[in-house]
């Protein structure tokens, strides 16, 4: 599917199948049923929009004791967090200073009290006039949520997120295009999650640079970070459940040590109270000293809970059934019906039809869903959760908490998810591998018995749930390098900001490995390349530098040892990466010598004939657009623009495919910065807007991958609009590369921030001569820090750049005019560098 980017693009959105009466000035929930981009409509998001009712929770005195700790049911009072409920009331406020539209995330480890905080701050936004509305995934239909309210609130539409690192990326940035989300008047949308990561990288960045939606983050600090405040919360906390826990002695109440790191956040200090006063009524019981029996001793109580619902018959099923159940909806719960059918079945569970509906009804009855129509509600709290999957898994070596030999088959089956639709097993796989990359990271035992085990049999598992979540396996002690050997063809073959660093971390650990065994020069220039082409794709200039310079030594000796087309070839990409990396750290002369050397060696490779000669064709279209930008780089631009029109010539002559389309957006754009050179502006604005177009669309379908180059391309528009004199719309697509590097900046500051300087000078320059004289100091001087904190690293690379800028400020501060700023041309690398 092409479309036109030259204008405004149209905003993608969805279409509705069913809104209840959301559409009828009365909350409900909102089914959505198909993506609408252009004029195609795409597959199902699977995320739901449902009124947040108010009114009072379930009453406390009906609750189970582990129940006493959900959050929803706000049993103990709220304390504390002035300081972060100020600032959310704050950033609610709609003023003319705020935009219409805003993102917040708020991150900590589970436990620290964020739902409890979010349910809040809801409460204050609804008695303020505001919608409230809890966004939940959901791949089935909608259910009816009814509030006794059933005016449209005035004041503004709140969204809340929970759990937003656990959300598929697709299903996020549908959630966000929702048309609910862009009517009239002030949205706010809040967003929970444990820890920011790749997920949040690559969200803040679509949110401002797509949608431009104000966004902003805090992490929430430990509710209790001294001992005095520990104690008051675990007393007014035990307070509280004394009065709910039938026979209990507040003054036998016997407190742990508080001074404990273990007692740092608001759970467990809550689960420490409840299990205090809940064995307070018998001085002679031993009272669980470690959080692992704290909450061993509420899952005894969970049993004792599902064996009185058996003899009262409310359930049918056998006690080890149900407890299957309940690790299954700990790993794929919540889902609707059908979805927990497959899901039950695929696990081992139950397999007559039958069978399901009475297990999944027996779970239902001991936990009962949230939202009618759902199954497999799980454990709450998470960590309660989470240590009732760690001690069910064999070898914790906990020994007053047996484990259930059964537990790994089942976790294994989800893992397979055979027997589902492949949508449905791939969003199962994804959400139980979180799940179990979360709780490794904490018990090493479900990491060595199940977790480590599962990738080695299907390492495809490893990418299944992105890149954070690989982060966290790979740093599992256990993983070794015959596991990321088996991991590493399933990373992405090319640049992906979601993926770079940790490639990079998997490809050094093989290569190390790799090296010290082989002696053969053939794969060792080969390991030189991929491991040199993961450091920079991660930022690491001088290291990639030196394994090229390692791969072109072993591909001498591979010429020398073997001579033949293939390793002619090798030692041509060799050359053909280190003129990249020599002109990444400014020294150009080397690199256009290396440029050239690639050449030569691809051009009687690429005449010849045969399927090989068309490979050889592609590599040299690639060393010839490398050698355009090497000769620009030392001024000889008339050489430029030859190689770079051979380049392009040879990009469009062959059949179409990715590897070429992504290296003709690159020749375009590097073959305009050639032409800007030789005094054609005009020509080299429309050549650069080619390039522009075909990496707008590149980047639409993964802008992981492509908008790294649709930044750099921006900054070539913008300089090529500068030299007509159109100086509002450098402005424009100079600020548009400038978000998106400050993006991959968060993402990778390493890889991205010397892109960033470049392009934050050329704006400088343009808003100087529109006489916007503040931001021009302000854009220049943050340059300057950048190339100021490179140079102190690299000196003999940076120096210049940051004697430029300071020339620059020296002159803007003199009021001399015309000042130009307009000094750095960063082209576009050949992709596939």
């Amino acid at each position: 599917m092409n479309r036109d980017h030259s204008d405004v693009p149209t905003p993608a959105g969805y279409t509705l199948s069913n809104t209840g009466d959301a559409w009828a000035d009365a909350p409900g929930s909102i089914a959505i049923s198909g993506f609408v981009d252009g004029d195609v409509t795409l597959g199902m998001p699977r995320y739901r929009l449902t009124a947040l009712a108010g009114g009072t929770p379930r009453a406390a005195e009906t609750l189970r004791l582990a129940e006493l700790l959900d959050a929803r049911h706000r049993v103990v009072p709220f304390l504390g967090r002035d300081e972060e409920q100020r600032s959310l009331g704050e950033w609610l406020t709609a003023t003319r200073d705020r935009p219409d539209r805003a993102v917040q995330l708020i991150h900590a480890p589970g436990g620290q009290g964020k739902t409890r905080l979010a349910d809040q701050f809801a409460d204050t936004a609804r008695k303020a006039g505001w919608e409230v509305l809890r966004a939940y995934l959901d791949p089935g239909e909608p259910d009816r949520v009814v509030t006794g309210d059933q005016r449209r609130a005035a004041a503004g539409l709140l969204v809340l997120v929970d759990y937003g690192d656990w959300w598929p990326a697709t299903d996020l940035r549908a959630l966000f295009t929702d048309p609910r989300l862009h009517r009239g008047g002030p949205v706010r949308v809040l967003v929970l999650a444990r820890a920011v990561g790749y997920w949040w990288q690559a969200l803040r960045y679509w949110l401002r640079a797509t949608l431009g939606v104000a966004v902003g983050e805090f992490q929430l600090a430990p509710l209790a970070p001294n001992t005095d405040t520990r104690e008051r919360l675990f007393r007014t906390a035990a307070a509280r459940f004394a009065a709910l826990v039938s026979h209990s002695r507040i003054d036998a109440v016997r407190v742990p040590d508080l001074a404990d790191p273990a007692y740092g956040s608001a759970l467990s200090l809550q689960l420490a109270a409840l299990v205090a006063v809940a064995v307070s009524h018998d001085r002679t019981l031993r009272v669980p000293s470690t959080l692992v029996d704290m909450y061993g001793y509420l899952l005894d109580r969970e049993v004792g809970h599902w064996r009185q619902l058996l003899a009262g018959n409310a359930v049918t099923g056998g006690i080890e059934q149900l407890d299957r159940v309940v690790l299954v909806a700990m790993l794929a719960g919540p889902v609707p019906y059908y979805l927990g059918q497959a899901v039950v079945g695929c696990a081992g569970v139950g397999s007559e039809p039958g069978r399901v509906a009475q297990l999944l009804a027996d779970h239902s009855t001991c936990y009962p869903p949230r939202n009618a129509g759902w199954v497999l509600e799980p454990l709450q709290p998470d960590r309660l959760g989470e240590a009732y999957l760690a001690l069910a898994i064999p070898g914790h070596g906990w020994s007053s908490h047996a484990p259930k030999p059964w537990a790994v088959g089942v976790v294994r089956a989800l893992l397979r998810g055979a027997g589902m639709p492949t949508a449905q097993a791939a969003r199962v796989r994804a959400g139980a591998l979180t799940v179990l990359a979360e709780v490794a990271a904490g018990w090493a035992h479900v990491a060595a018995a199940v977790l480590l085990p599962a990738l080695r049999d299907e390492p495809a598992l490893a990418t299944a749930a992105g890149g954070a979540v690989l982060a966290k396996i790979i740093d599992l002690p256990d993983v070794d390098v015959e596991l990321l050997a088996r991991i590493e063809p399933f990373l992405p073959p090319r640049r992906h900001v979601d993926f770079d660093n940790v490639a990079r971390e998997v490809v050094a650990r093989l290569a190390a490995d790799r090296l010290a065994r082989n002696p053969d020069p053939v794969e060792r220039a080969r390991l030189h390349i991929a491991y040199g082409r993961r450091l920079a794709n991660a930022g690491d200039r001088e290291a990639a530098l030196e394994q090229t310079d390692l791969a072109v030594a072993a591909g001498e000796a591979a010429v020398t040892t073997a001579a033949s087309p293939e390793t002619f070839a090798l030692l041509a990409l060799a050359l053909h990466l280190r003129a990249h990396r020599l002109a990444a750290v400014n020294r150009y002369p080397a690199a256009l010598a290396s440029a050239e050397r690639a050449v030569e060696l691809l051009t009687p490779l690429a005449q010849g004939r045969g399927d090989s000669a068309g490979s050889f064709r592609w590599a040299l279209a690639e060393a010839l657009d490398n050698l355009a930008l090497r000769l620009s780089n030392v001024g000889s631009h008339e050489k430029a623009e030859v190689a770079g029109r051979r380049a392009v010539e040879l990009f469009t002559g062959g059949s179409r495919s990715a590897r070429g389309e992504r290296g003709l957006a690159g020749a375009l754009t590097n073959l305009a910065v050639i032409e800007a050179h030789l005094g054609r502006g005009t020509e080299a604005l429309a050549t650069v807007r080619d390039a522009e177009r075909i990496w707008r669309r590149l980047t639409d379908e993964e802008p992981s991958v492509y908008r790294p180059e649709l930044a750099l391309t921006l900054n070539t528009v913008s300089l090529r609009h500068a030299e007509l004199g159109q100086m509002n719309a450098a402005v424009t697509a100079a600020e548009e590369s400038v978000g998106i590097f400050h993006n991959l900046v968060r993402a990778n500051m390493v890889a991205f921030e010397l892109d960033l300087a470049a392009v934050l000078a050329n704006l400088s320059g343009y808003l100087w001569q529109l006489n916007r004289r503040t931001e021009a100091f302000q854009y220049n001087a943050e340059a300057e820090a950048i190339f100021d904190r490179w140079g102190g690293a690299n000196p003999q690379a940076f120096s210049l750049h940051l004697r430029h800028l300071r020339e620059n400020i020296a002159a803007m501060r003199a009021q001399q005019s015309p000042v130009d700023l307009r000094r750095w041309e960063l082209g576009a690398q050949s992709f596939n560098s």
